[in-house]
């Protein structure tokens, strides 16, 4: 028997009968690849069109309503060679290992983009997505996994990407500490180390104690202690800190179970100036992130944070409405609880078609609770209707006022616990979070707002009161 003639034949002349073959499964995904690339394989037919090898590339093929189809006709095939061939074509089969297909998705990412980049051309993972026909956010978390790969090849050992994952979960503060500690300053290295030997420099005067903090046990059994009808009456000296740092290194001063809530308020990833931006003819003064560096932060810090928080505490987590769904997947597999989303309602917005496009008026928020977390208060509604701030009294271009955190921290927050809160812009959260009797800790990379927040933090609580930092 020699296979050696090819050629292409109406799909409707090929014959299919007595196949070993009789359920072929889920062709959506193959029926896409030919779409995209063509059919790189003929199927193999006898001299008279009897089908031999290929049914699930011709079931394919007829889904995408071509009519004809690329096939080797192999003479003189005998019943025995049929049957012979189809059972060696599938056994011998084998598919790519998982890591094999995330390294595969991440070089051909890489070379679009210096193919992009080559000719002046932009090229990110939303492009990526959009040629290899597959979601943004897994393709996004596949590529931010195949940076983890490198660091940590001995995952690869793992038998699905599942337990990769879980693997990697469970190196946690060493996975993310030595995966960043290529691009750390001498100086953060340096405070990496203080960390790990479990050296911190982080005061927490009239809260529940540094010693507390350091003991898991008994912070746990005093922030218990605490309940919503406790009265916190604040001294006159209120307490709170906003510093200029990276997120990266802030995060990694807080001790493991010290922390009694989080604000997540990163860049949103949307790319404001190419499309809202064109409605408002408003250039974004905020520095925006790409879809990558969104999902690499969270899918490596939403581990380390998880360590920093109390058992029973919450994450307030805003997001714009093309990242909620996978930030709840990498949440959920991170051991957050995960709910849909709220919405905070605004007064205003534009559209460039107000004849057909509703006016966009919302910004969505996620809430990621730690262990046996619960409201404050009897419920919270997922809709909030709080006036916005005029734009000439911001000092943040994206600047949510203090009355919305009001409206989170009395549900949320644990008093006499730490409020982190590593993108703090304006710092209005952090002025909530003191007035409901935490400790409140942020940051920001950009110097520029915190002279402001603490003018601000001053007037809001009065010329009376001592504006300290921790």
């Amino acid at each position: 028997m020699k296979l050696f003639q090819i050629e292409e034949r109406k799909i409707s002349e090929i014959i299919v009968q007595d196949r070993a073959r009789i359920d072929i499964g889920d062709i959506t995904s193959l029926a896409e690849n030919i779409d995209m690339v063509g059919q790189l394989s003929p199927i193999i037919i006898d001299s008279n069109n009897n089908l031999i090898d290929g049914l699930r590339r011709t079931e394919a093929l007829k889904e995408l309503k071509r009519e004809t189809i690329e096939v080797r006709v192999a003479d003189g095939v005998t019943k025995d060679d049929s049957f012979l061939i189809e059972l060696l074509s599938n056994m011998d089969r084998k598919e790519f290992n998982w890591h094999e297909e995330i390294d595969l998705k991440y070089k051909l990412h890489n070379y679009w983009q210096n193919v992009a980049k080559e000719n002046n051309k932009s090229w990110g993972y939303r492009e990526t997505s959009k040629r290899l026909r597959c979601s943004l956010g897994g393709l996004s978390t596949d590529l931010a996994f195949s940076e983890a790969l490198k660091v940590f090849p001995e995952l690869r050992e793992q038998s699905t990407k599942g337990r990769a994952r879980e693997a990697y979960k469970a190196l946690g503060q060493q996975a993310t500490a030595i995966q960043r500690m290529n691009n750390f300053t001498d100086v953060e290295k340096e405070r990496l180390i203080a960390l790990q030997s479990g050296k911190i420099d982080i005061q927490t005067k009239n809260t529940i104690g540094a010693e507390a903090l350091k003991d898991t046990k008994k912070a746990q059994e005093k922030v218990d202690s605490l309940t919503q009808e406790d009265d916190f009456v604040p001294d006159k000296i209120i307490k709170l800190s906003y510093v200029a740092e990276d997120y990266k290194t802030f995060i990694d001063k807080f001790p493991d179970n010290s922390v009694g809530m989080v604000e997540l308020d990163p860049p949103y990833a949307i790319n404001f100036n190419e499309t809202y931006g064109k409605t408002s003819k408003i250039q974004s003064k905020a520095i925006d992130w790409t879809e990558k560096e969104l999902y690499e932060f969270y899918f490596n810090y939403l581990p380390l944070i998880y360590q920093k928080m109390l058992s029973g505490s919450w994450v307030l987590c805003w997001t714009g409405k093309e990242h909620y769904k996978e930030t709840n997947r990498i949440a959920s597999e991170i051991g957050f609880a995960t709910q849909q989303p709220g919405v905070w309602a605004k007064v205003g917005g534009s559209t460039n078609k107000p004849k057909t496009t509703m006016v966009s008026n919302w910004e969505m928020y996620l809430l990621l609770r730690k262990g046996n977390a619960q409201f404050n208060t009897p419920s919270l509604l997922s809709a909030i209707n709080i006036a916005t701030i005029s734009s000439s009294q911001r000092i943040h271009q994206w600047e949510k006022p203090v009355e919305l955190y009001d409206h989170f921290l009395k549900a949320l927050g644990k008093p006499r616990t730490i409020f982190m809160s590593p993108f703090a812009g304006s710092g209005n959260c952090l002025i909530s979070a003191a007035k409901a009797g935490m400790v409140p800790i942020g940051c920001d990379k950009l110097q520029k707002y915190i002279p402001q927040f603490y003018q601000n933090a001053q007037n809001y609580f009065g010329l009376n009161t001592k504006i300290e930092t921790l």
